[in-house]
């Protein structure tokens, strides 16, 4: 019985950790870092999306799986609808505000969007894809250098990605087009 009540235990606290909060995040992070790992990098990235998405509610879990066929069909609303539901019963799981800062980006509803990826930043500093839609809100807003600061931050999260070489080269050409 004490075998039973000890493994319930540890299997609810190990569930507590996903998200975010997953302890297996800080070795991915770690591993985005590390040159012997370039040719895994999207891998890797994948892995932490797929940790970042999951949450320990299986009804909930459905939804977050089912947020697809909302983008799909570009039920926007609905979508809203339903992650405002999921924060408000799990008030520090972060994919939730970052999806629902992705709708808000869609809707044009950028105020709200850069609230929701705060929120998720809050949670997870590390969230490379709540900070490239800061980026992208800040280079709507033609606000260039504090959008070059950002993909310099995700640079140091995750050093070997290109794409930011090539975005940061194309904020400075904007930069340069508007001078």
């Amino acid at each position: 019985m004490k075998k039973i009540i000890l493994f319930l235990i540890i299997f609810n606290f190990q569930a507590l950790l996903a998200d975010q909060n997953d302890p297996n995040l800080e070795g991915l992070f770690q591993n985005l870092k590390d040159p012997q790992n370039m040719e895994n990098h999207e891998k890797i990235i994948g892995q932490i999306w797929t940790i970042w998405t999951k949450i320990d509610d299986p009804y909930t879990q459905k939804i977050m799986d089912s947020l697809p066929i909302y983008f799909a069909k570009q039920k926007y609303r609905e979508a809203i609808e339903v992650l405002n539901n999921i924060i408000l019963q799990f008030p520090d799981y972060s994919e939730a505000y970052n999806k629902r800062a992705t709708v808000y980006f869609i809707l044009g509803d950028y105020n709200s969007s850069m609230e929701d990826i705060k929120s998720t930043l809050n949670l997870e500093p590390r969230h490379f894809g709540a900070l490239d839609g800061m980026a992208r809100i800040l280079f709507y807003f033609e606000e260039y250098q504090a959008c070059i600061e950002i993909y310099k931050k995700m640079q140091l999260i995750m050093p070997f990605d290109k794409n930011l070489d090539y975005k940061i080269d194309r904020v400075k050409e904007a930069m340069s087009v508007k001078i």
